[in-house]
């Protein structure tokens, strides 16, 4: 019998890896207390595309729904990355949401479209990963 290479039994186990990862993160989702969201709570479509989402952007997901903006299973990731970059900007920027929340002649984005939207994905990334900037959300002027 010939030896199997490393690459070829790293590759069979890796399907295992990943249905383990998923479980792993189901039941981090399902939580003791039913407080964080599961799969199940999230459009079909967006648990297809990111089966490890992890609780905080299960809650992003959430939010963004709550406050009007439609997550898909294909703008997931952008959507995810558009709340997480907020964050990272009030964390590290020294900014106000106010001053990210432009257009690129630096006044307000609206409240309609395209504008509208972004500031939905950015409220809801405040409420979901960073949650202590949580009264900056009204600088937004949110319908």
């Amino acid at each position: 019998m010939q030896p199997i290479s490393y690459a070829a039994r790293r590759a069979r186990r890796r399907p295992l890896a990943v249905a383990a990862a998923a479980l792993l993160v189901a039941m981090s989702l399902a939580g003791c207390g039913g407080a964080d969201p599961t799969l199940a709570d999230l459009p079909s479509d967006v648990a297809s595309a990111r089966p490890t989402i992890s609780a905080e952007e299960a809650q992003f997901v959430l939010a963004a729904e709550k406050l009007g903006a439609k997550v898909t299973g294909a703008t997931v990731a952008d959507d995810i990355e558009t709340g997480t970059t907020t964050c990272w900007a009030l964390e590290n920027g020294g900014v106000q949401l106010r001053q990210i929340a432009v257009d690129d002649a630096e006044r307000p984005l609206g409240n309609t479209g395209d504008a509208l939207r972004t500031k939905q994905l950015m409220a809801a990334g405040v409420q979901a990963f960073c949650p202590d900037h949580d009264d900056q959300v009204g600088q937004l002027d949110l319908p």
